[in-house]
């Protein structure tokens, strides 16, 4: 779908001054995927749940198509956009001409498409960076248009992608538009119904948990980290959040303690162990994304969600 036409690397400032390396990736990863259905789109939020597929050929020859799902939503507009609208020697409009004009005889042959498509890639994207992954999951940011020549870093990455492949049916449910519905749950009817759906669930649908609570990936991003098998913790930045908007901050916490499937299985033992999360979340995002409460503090400056039920 795109095709990376800069240096691999490019310097990225961060705010404390330090200089940071902002790895480009190959397009490899998105290459060859088709769209094949929306599954769902918002337009106020400018994101798409998009169902497509990758075609796989066998050393034999047999072709076969793998599903996948690809998740893209707009990133926020960031410092520099409004800088630049403040900076009134800049021009807010680029007009472009390319001066080009197509011959009479010009003929639209596959020879001239395929070419035009090895060497027009990146159309789509024009850079992509990773920022991680995890199992079936890959994060990546994307930049649509940048000026020619210009470092990506000058310019910010306008697109979030998140590609799940391959997809089953479990993903393409719950990435497609539904009816919503309000369910009151009784103990009885988790007991009966819930309970035994959550123990049917394959080791593989939540191993992406597992390489995170093992240190097998991410392991790099660990914000925080209680190694207790019973009321430990970790924490790492969500990578549905695109880690540089303050407003938009979304930390994960994941226990250690493997029995503990969901909101249900809570007890007043655990208390301790909930107050320690809300504690560390705060402190992580006061001090290191600068997200301040009430006084200018710690103090209001998070929310903790408890993810029920759950469906990963």
């Amino acid at each position: 779908m795109s095709q990376i036409n800069s240096a691999p690397f490019d310097e990225l400032a961060a705010e404390n001054g330090q200089v940071a390396k902002l790895k480009l990736i190959d397009s490899d990863v998105l290459d060859g995927f088709k769209l094949t259905q929306i599954l769902d789109q918002d337009p106020k939020i400018k994101s798409a749940n998009l169902l497509g597929e990758f075609i796989t050929v066998a050393s034999d020859g047999t072709r076969s198509a793998e599903q996948a799902i690809l998740l893209v939503e707009r990133t926020h507009f960031t410092d520099k956009f409004y800088q630049a609208l403040g900076d009134p020697t800049n021009h807010p409009i680029r007009f472009v001409d390319t001066g080009k004009e197509i011959p009479e005889d010009f003929k639209l042959t596959d020879d001239y498409l395929r070419e035009s498509l090895l060497r027009d890639r990146n159309i789509v994207f024009d850079a992509l960076t990773d920022l991680g992954q995890n199992d079936i999951y890959t994060w990546l940011m994307a930049w649509s248009h940048r000026p020619e020549f210009a470092p990506v870093t000058q310019t910010d990455a306008d697109i979030k992608l998140t590609l799940i492949r391959p997809a089953t049916q479990t993903h393409i449910d719950k990435y497609s538009a539904q009816r919503k519905l309000m369910v009151y749950e009784t103990p009885e009817m988790y007991r009966d119904k819930v309970l035994p759906w959550i123990r049917s669930f394959p080791p593989s649908r939540i191993q992406w948990v597992y390489n995170i609570l093992e240190h097998k990936k991410e392991s790099e991003s660990i914000l925080f980290e209680r190694p207790d098998g019973k009321n430990g913790f970790i924490m790492v930045p969500d990578l549905k959040w695109d880690q540089k908007t303050p407003s938009s901050l979304y930390i994960q916490a994941i226990v250690h303690n493997r029995e503990l499937r969901s909101m249900r299985d809570l007890t007043k033992d655990d208390v301790g162990m909930l107050e320690k999360v809300k504690t560390e979340a705060s402190r992580v995002a006061f001090e290191r994304y600068g997200l301040t409460g009430r006084n200018g503090g710690t103090e209001g400056n998070v929310r903790c969600f408890l993810h029920y039920q759950p469906s990963y």
